[in-house]
């Protein structure tokens, strides 16, 4: 089985910081309430599609909304 890559992302904080529900985001993204709180866990990794989504909404670069974890890199 191939190393995967933990990407982990600061979707949580940012739409704290606007005030922003967890519901009302998620409708905005299309994707289901279930779905963004798994990806705010670090349950779910995004594909490029909604991660271009979401930095684009916050107005944030790439680099700074997801990043690479070292934990379980080995």
């Amino acid at each position: 089985m191939p190393n995967q890559v933990p990407i982990k992302n600061n979707i949580q904080k940012y739409r704290k910081l606007r005030g922003i529900t967890q519901e009302n985001f998620a409708q905005e993204l299309g994707v289901t309430r279930e779905y963004l709180s798994k990806l705010e866990n670090q349950r779910y990794c995004a594909g490029t599609d909604l991660m271009e989504k979401v930095c684009r909404r916050f107005g944030v670069g790439l680099g700074e909304m997801f990043y690479i974890s070292d934990e379980g890199l080995r």
